[in-house]
């Protein structure tokens, strides 16, 4: 009998595992799907869509093959429709399930879309690129050369199918066990018959009693005693079992409700995040390495293309004076080592708004807000605002930056006070100090700049006995740049614009200048007075209107912007 059932072990064991190695080899499913595309097009830009690259669940793997350079933008589809724009263009869908291409024609003007800062990722070599393609968040590509020659004409797509070898793992599993049990019960069989050979000899059967024939009929169990009770509890165990399952759920003779979670309210959803963190890294780079040769070489000319408006001005204003001394530093440096957080602006539209808080490898240097705009898709990311922020002050919670945050108009009324009137009212409040009607709007307390700046000023008028001087605060650029808290506050970056006017009292007296306003002024002083102007960036976290908190500033960078006589 173990002869037999080690035989029976061994047969299913050899069936099992044949049958595993099959489902690893000749039945083994597609481990992948590719997929060729031939354009045949003299259109400059090609653009593959969404749906084209999630056919099948997972990234593909891409070959784009030209006569030419060949050149691979990846970003979300809005973006690449919006860069493309009225250009005539290819275009590949999926139409009834099959890839389609067509050509669309219009009147916009060509140009090379590589580096763009819209492009999540790029790659471009001669002849022939190869790379993997996160599709998440509505991926789509953008194919070219050169913006103006004809398009990579051949498209290649893998996407690797994943092959579940659950069961031939258990196959293989179970018939190598059975495969051991049977070697095993065999050895013991063997070991058993050894074991019992031998001589046998013929024994007398020992001597019996008479049999006693029983009656034949219905046998009665006992009623009583302990075997009785055993078998009446294992029945009733049985009976209650079988009530268990063929009546659960029921109570009282009804089935039981069931309760299934359902959602009650429906999340809104908002528009994706402008960039993302590997973009903003780049864009971040790409602008410090402009920042850095400007400044190397004090020339404001390789500026304009990565900087605009207020940090543009300040660092304009700043290569003057250092035309005007030797002995003036440059400005600090972009900070990149370290995006201690990026808040991108959540749309659809332009201009698009992102806010960066950069730190550097030195712990004394203070975290610098780098606040970017990209006015049209074509164009690319410039930093607006460069503002170090204040030691000690706590930057309000935001949103990762793979949510983004809600962009707030200049004019918004859903804050404490509209983003394009807070100079006006910090400026009130720098001239009046407590007694100023914004004072209640603000928190001061710990504002290192406010009471410099309130300090400076007042000691500047007591100390002016032969001249008058006027402080105007002023909003010193139109372009406000908000982004939203994650307690409905909102981020504000705004410029204030400080003209100071000081006039004699007296046509015998003169207004005398020292130092920087002294170099821009490229004299001592002026008989008629001085007109100086500087030009403050600002970060304010300003609350919502019903919140009970107060306007904080989180940085500022001041900088003398022009000096002149009047």
């Amino acid at each position: 009998m173990r002869f037999l059932t080690a035989a029976v072990l061994f047969v299913v064991s050899v069936i099992m595992i044949l049958a595993g190695v099959a489902l690893r080899t000749i039945w083994l499913p597609p481990t992948h799907h590719t997929q060729f595309i031939t354009l045949n097009t003299k259109q400059p830009l090609v653009t593959v869509a969404h749906s084209v690259i999630t056919q099948y669940p997972g990234n593909p793997e891409v070959e784009v093959a030209g006569p030419a350079n060949v050149n691979v933008a990846v970003g979300r589809q809005n973006d690449v429709v919006a860069w493309v724009g009225d250009t005539s263009h290819s275009l590949v869908t999926i139409k009834h399930g099959d890839a389609t291409v067509s050509h669309e024609t219009g009147l916009g003007v060509f140009a090379n879309p590589a580096g763009s800062d819209l492009w999540r990722e790029e790659v471009s070599a001669s002849n022939h690129v190869q790379l993997r393609v996160n599709t998440a968040d509505d991926a789509a590509m953008l194919l070219s050369t050169d913006g103006i020659s004809a398009a990579p004409q051949q498209i290649k797509l893998t996407w690797q199918l994943a092959v579940d070898t659950t069961g031939s793992r258990l196959l293989l599993i179970v018939g190598g066990v059975f495969l051991v049990l049977a070697i095993l019960i065999n050895w013991w069989a063997w070991y058993t018959m050894r074991r019992d050979r031998g001589p046998r000899r013929k024994t007398p059967k020992a001597p019996q009693g008479p049999k006693l024939r029983r009656k034949s009929g219905n046998i009665v169990a006992p009623t009583k005693g302990r075997r009785s009770a055993r078998n009446l509890a294992v029945a009733g165990a049985i009976l209650g079992l079988s009530m268990t399952l063929s009546g659960c759920g029921l109570i009282g003779g009804q089935a039981s409700p069931s309760v299934t979670a359902t959602p009650t309210t429906s999340q809104v959803k908002l528009d994706p995040p402008v960039v993302t963190q590997k973009q903003l890294v780049n864009i971040v780079n790409r602008i410090a390495v402009s920042v850095g040769k400007a400044d190397a070489s004090h020339n404001p000319k390789l500026l304009v293309d990565r900087i605009a408006g207020p940090a543009l001005a300040a660092r304009q204003a700043h290569y003057h004076l250092q035309a005007a001394s030797k002995n003036i530093p440059n400005l600090p440096p972009l900070l990149t080592d370290n995006l201690k957080f990026g808040l991108p602006a959540a749309s659809n539209q332009w201009p698009r708004v992102v806010m960066a808080l950069a730190t550097g490898a030195d712990s004394k240097a203070l975290p610098q807000m780098l606040v970017f705009q990209q006015a049209t898709p074509r164009s690319q990311y410039q930093l607006w605002y460069d503002i170090d922020m204040l030691p000690g002050v706590a930057t309000p919670a935001v949103a990762a930056t793979s949510v983004g945050a809600i962009p707030i108009a200049p004019d918004s009324l859903f804050l404490k006070i509209a983003p394009n009137a807070l100079p006006t009212a910090f400026g009130n409040l720098i001239d009046q100090g407590p007694s100023s009607l914004s004072a209640p709007m603000f928190n001061v307390a710990n504002d290192e700049f406010y009471q410099q700046v309130a300090q400076s000023q007042a000691v500047q008028k007591a100390n002016l006995h032969n001249g008058k001087i006027t402080v105007t605060h002023a909003l010193g650029d139109p372009n406000v740049m908000s982004l939203s808290t994650a307690n409905s506050g909102a981020l504000v970056s705004v410029y204030m614009s400080d003209t100071y006017v000081i006039k004699p009292n007296k046509a015998t007296q003169a207004v005398a200048v020292q130092g920087n306003e002294k170099l821009l002024l490229g004299a001592a002083g002026s008989a008629s007075g001085i007109r100086s102007v500087y030009g403050t960036m600002l970060l304010f976290y300003v609350p919502a209107v019903a919140s009970p908190d107060k306007i904080l500033t989180l940085g500022a960078t001041q900088v003398l912007i022009s000096v002149r006589g009047l």
